[in-house]
């Protein structure tokens, strides 16, 4: 996080109606290029401007501030102070602790990183539970005023079997795009898993995190919080486990076993096959997007599933 100095215009006049004059401006974004987070403060409180980069991202998030993150309970989440559909901006109240997975992460005891995924685990079960099936459905408008597109079924099955098709579907373009990334065995490996998901029927659905994982994750020595719902979205709640299966739990399982434990239950054995298929089609996406967007990171995180799912297969 750099100085910044000041937030472009026009937005920093509608902070400014908000908050009143901000004395200190410093840039929070992340290294990505559509990233717009800065933090503002004066002498005494902090708050967080975030743009959204799409209108889509900034209702969804804008929802989950307003009807599920308050069910998380105080400082276990930022509060939405307000938003602008004209910016597409939420100005957010900030929350004490550091991203699980910064260069700090390291020097946490085992101990304390079980207990903040055993809170982390629990302050998901009360996102999964905060809306009634037929609330976490309803896709909301992409901006005030506008039509819904999607309908808003009142099903559980309704979302299960959306994002069944939806992840089928898109297999085979980020095959395509993986390019030489994903050789035939490989690819044909992870169409495989991918095409059990129709298969396994009705799957626990509710409103999703969406982007659950470690840099979510705010760690302050004692207390866990979640930040960042952009990406949150009714459907199975077992795809909300996918990058922590894939970046954290097969070196640690420790903390898959902590984090269930906050969240108060196991994954059914069809959840736990439908994670599985979600964390090949996610293997798909990172290897199809990874070197297109330079992302070093990302294309790593397809090959070790890929490599990992390949090594299973063959026990």
């Amino acid at each position: 996080m750099t100085e910044f100095g000041s937030l472009p215009s026009p937005l920093d006049r509608w902070v400014a109606s908000v908050l009143g004059p901000i004395h200190v401006v410093r840039d929070a974004s992340h290294a990505r290029t559509n990233s717009q987070v800065w933090e503002v403060g004066n002498r005494t409180v902090r708050h967080f401007v975030k743009v959204a980069p799409q209108p889509v991202l900034y209702t969804r998030e804008t929802r989950a501030y307003r009807e599920a993150v308050p069910r998380l309970g105080y400082a276990n989440a930022p509060s939405l102070r307000e938003s602008s559909a004209d910016h597409l901006a939420l100005i957010l109240t900030a929350v004490d602790g550091e991203p699980l997975d910064n260069e700090t992460s390291d020097e946490i005891s085992p101990a304390r990183r079980r207990a903040a995924h055993e809170q982390a685990g629990r302050l998901l079960r009360r996102l999964h539970d905060a809306l009634p099936h037929h609330r976490a459905e309803a896709d909301p408008d992409p901006v005030p005023g506008t039509s819904t597109s999607t309908g808003t079924s009142t099903s559980t099955s309704t979302s299960t079997v959306n994002a069944a098709e939806a992840t089928v579907s898109s297999l085979e373009q980020h095959i395509t795009a993986a390019g030489t990334q994903l050789p035939t065995p490989e690819a044909d490996l992870l169409r495989r898993i991918v095409s059990t998901l129709p298969t396994l029927g009705p799957l626990p659905a509710g409103l999703r995190h969406g982007d659950f994982r470690e840099r979510n994750m705010l760690w302050n020595g004692h207390r866990c919080a979640l930040i960042d719902f952009e990406r949150s979205t009714p459907g199975p709640l077992a795809a909300d486990f996918v990058h922590l299966a894939t970046d954290v739990w097969p070196e640690h399982p420790e903390l898959r076993a902590a984090l269930f434990a906050g969240y108060g239950r196991r994954l059914t054995a069809r959840e736990e096959q439908a994670l599985l298929a979600f964390t090949a089609a996610d293997a798909a996406g990172a290897l199809a997007h990874g070197p297109r967007l330079g992302d070093a990171c990302v294309t790593a995180r397809g090959r070790r599933t890929v490599q990992r799912l390949t090594e299973e297969g063959r026990r």
